[in-house]
């Protein structure tokens, strides 16, 4: 009888030990869990011309607004940097405008809207190598 007793308390302490440990699991990034060199990359975007065009990747992708109704957008439309214009700093215009940021699997997507959502403009931005770059623009309008 002890033999079975002793047998038992093996089975039971073995099963035991080899009980699977719960694994910590990192919470989900939110909307706005920005990286910190993300909001220095940002502030000196748009306050700093030369450095804005050393960190947008031309011909960038995007999609500039319709101008009106019978406008028509290429699919491989791209924004030269020939003729870009600078961006300045994010104003919301005395309440007129929100601006809300998405990081999605290390790219960072900027929504600015007006009060109504009618007019939207899209920016995302992405870590290449060790600096930040705007891979998409896509202009104010419908």
């Amino acid at each position: 009888m002890n033999k079975i007793y002793f047998f038992l308390l093996i089975a039971l302490t073995f099963g035991y030990a080899c009980k699977s440990k719960p694994t910590e699991v990192a919470p989900p990034p939110t909307e706005n869990s920005m990286p910190a060199d993300f909001e220095v990359f940002l502030e000196k975007f748009s306050n700093d011309t030369a450095y804005q065009m050393k960190h947008i990747i031309f011909p960038l992708e995007g999609r500039p607004a319709l101008k009106d109704e019978k406008d028509t957008i290429s699919a491989n439309f791209k924004w030269p940097k020939e003729s870009w214009v600078k961006h300045g700093p994010y104003n919301d215009m005395n309440g007129t405008f929100s601006r809300s940021f998405l990081n999605f699997s290390g790219i960072i997507t900027e929504e600015i809207a007006d009060n109504t959502g009618q007019f939207t403009m899209v920016r995302r931005f992405s870590k290449l190598g060790d600096d930040w770059f705007l891979i998409y623009y896509k202009e104010m309008g419908k």
